[in-house]
């Protein structure tokens, strides 16, 4: 008998360990998630969030409560769900669109993450300070003329970031005009100096539109800059050289191509493009 005694108590215990402490009321089983969530038992915490919303559907610290418990479990579809409940139950919430945008990124649901953050715009944050974000999103997302849009607007407001000028200045090459992609990289070069990535497409850029001999002084610069050269800055010479019409350049794309090719197996044609400037040369 005392026997069973011991172990209905040690039931009882559990019960107040494990439960949402007997809570009952909206406000015991909030706490109780958020004290569940503090100590790291998100499973837990959900309950009491659940049974929480049980009471009042519309409940925003429990919506809100139980997509953070999600989400600091990496359960991020769920996460995402409950936030957008929240969003779509108590509208025009900063905090809430905050958390639907960092979710959304981590998910990788790019067009969440946009959305989020032209919500945010609309409640007064300031369209500057998202223009780089949103050229990152919008790219992402399939829809490389948004994100050429915010590319250059970013770039207007002084972004840091050399990427965005790449963004910027490869798209403008391909789809806008090619004075504004070398407006861009020239813009780029002058503000983070002849970083690597931006006298490579500036070269290749002017080698395409038959500005050979700029092209190979650009590249030949930055080959000498490294000692010993790097062998991708030396591949990208050799696809200069190869573009040119006189023998000598070709023979010279030629030697590279040859001293590389067990560099990039697999990785770049290289045998194609000694075959290539080899047939050239005959």
């Amino acid at each position: 008998m005392k026997s069973n005694y011991i172990v209905f108590a040690a039931l009882l215990v559990g019960v107040v360990l494990f439960g949402c402490f007997g809570s009952d009321s909206l406000e015991e089983l909030r706490k109780s998630g958020y004290d569940s969530m503090e100590k790291r038992e998100y499973a837990q915490a959900r309950k009491c969030f659940l049974k929480a919303l049980e009471l009042d559907a519309r409940d925003k610290e429990a919506l809100v409560g139980l997509a953070q418990a999600y989400r600091r479990d990496s359960r991020y579809d769920s996460a995402i769900y409950y936030f957008k409940r929240a969003d779509l139950m108590h509208p025009k919430d900063r905090e809430i669109l905050q958390q639907i945008r960092e979710v959304a990124v981590a998910l990788g649901d790019w067009q969440n993450a946009i959305n989020a953050i032209e919500s945010m715009i609309r409640l007064g944050d300031s369209k500057d300070m998202w223009h780089e974000q949103l050229a990152d999103l919008w790219l992402k997302n399939g829809q490389p003329g948004r994100a050429f849009f915010h590319a250059r607007r970013a770039i207007v407001y002084g972004t840091d970031n050399p990427a965005i000028y790449l963004q910027a200045a490869n798209w403008a090459a391909q789809h806008d005009s090619i004075s504004a992609a070398f407006e861009l990289f020239d813009s780029a070069i002058a503000k983070f100096g002849p970083l690597d990535p931006f006298v490579v497409n500036k070269a290749l850029l002017l080698s395409m539109t038959g500005q050979h001999g700029q092209a190979e002084a650009l590249i030949r610069e930055a080959v000498g800059r490294e000692n010993p050269p790097l062998p991708d800055l030396r591949f990208n010479l050799a696809n200069i050289l190869a573009n040119r019409p006189e023998r000598a350049k070709k023979q010279e794309a030629l030697t590279i191509y040859r001293e590389l090719g067990d560099r990039y197996p697999g990785q770049f044609p290289v045998d194609s493009l000694i075959s290539a400037v080899s047939a050239q040369l005959k």
